[in-house]
């Protein structure tokens, strides 16, 4: 069995001398999903995590940092030297990432990435939970052996194109960090789809493009449209047409016309006007 000690042996660092803390991070009570963060802000991230109780590291020589995938793996995402400096945080400042106000002891810490552990990063996948009671979010890695269940890449897959994406609507939230910043910053025109197989077209413009006006109708909700008053979720969304977002309304809302007009969307469809 080869552990996560082993890997650190291999890179020139013996888990039995150096002090090696691990860090499983997860956000479920604010319900941020701190993968998505460590890939797309990592410098939020760092400054989240070097973000703790004054004390948190002492003793601590490295940090090998984890997070939490979507599919519930333990993700090494990276190993930090401990420069033991820390500067207060002022009681009361909000974290940068999830908002959670600074207590009296909340320091900021001196933490440097090493780089020869990059090569691991979003591939190396452990056990995390062995046999017994739940460890914690951290521990010694010296005296914890964390058996390593793949080097594998855990890169999202790329969005797959306006021709054939279609997703529910309530499951929005667990599509890849860079498809949902795609439909944040796209905006066109769309097919809502109610569970008896009807449609709806609509258009997003601005504010938070596609994904912005999706979220309106999470839980079967109507947007606000009173054609769909009536109408059965859960939602299923796809794209018809994208637009620019310069675009006029007027310009927007005639091309969203015709697209009722193809479809017959007045006629048999969830659409009044």
């Amino acid at each position: 069995m080869i552990t996560f000690n082993d890997t650190l042996r291999a890179g020139g660092i013996e888990p039995d001398v150096a002090r090696v803390k691990l860090l499983r991070h997860i956000e479920t009570r604010n319900r941020i999903d701190v993968h998505d963060v460590w890939r797309g802000q990592r410098e939020l991230f760092e400054s989240w995590q070097a973000r703790q109780r004054d004390d948190f590291f002492n003793g601590v020589d490295y940090v090998a940092s984890f997070v939490v995938s979507r599919a519930s793996e333990t993700v090494f995402v990276g190993l930090y030297t401990v420069d033991g400096g820390w500067t207060e945080v002022v009681a009361g400042t909000p974290d940068p990432m999830t908002g959670t106000p600074a207590d009296s002891r909340t320091a900021l810490h001196q933490l440097t990435r090493v780089p020869d552990f990059d090569i691991y990063a979003d591939r190396l996948v452990i056990r995390w939970f062995l046999a017994g009671k739940a460890p914690g979010w951290w521990q010694w890695a010296h005296r914890n052996l964390k058996p390593v269940l793949e080097i594998a890449t855990q890169q999202e897959a790329p969005f797959p194109g306006w021709l054939a994406f279609q997703h529910p609507v309530d499951e929005l939230d667990t599509l890849p960090g860079g498809w949902r910043q795609t439909l944040r910053s796209t905006s066109g025109i769309y097919l809502l789809t109610d569970a008896r197989g009807v449609h709806y077209v609509g258009s997003a413009k601005g504010g938070d493009g596609l994904l912005g006006r999706w979220r309106a109708y999470r839980g079967g909700r109507s947007g606000g449209n009173l054609g769909l008053k009536g109408a059965t979720g859960p939602y299923t969304v796809s794209v018809l047409q994208t637009v620019d977002p310069a675009m006029s309304d007027e310009t927007v809302e005639r091309i969203e016309s015709l697209w009722k007009n193809k479809l017959g969307a007045r006629e048999v469809g969830h659409n009044l006007n």
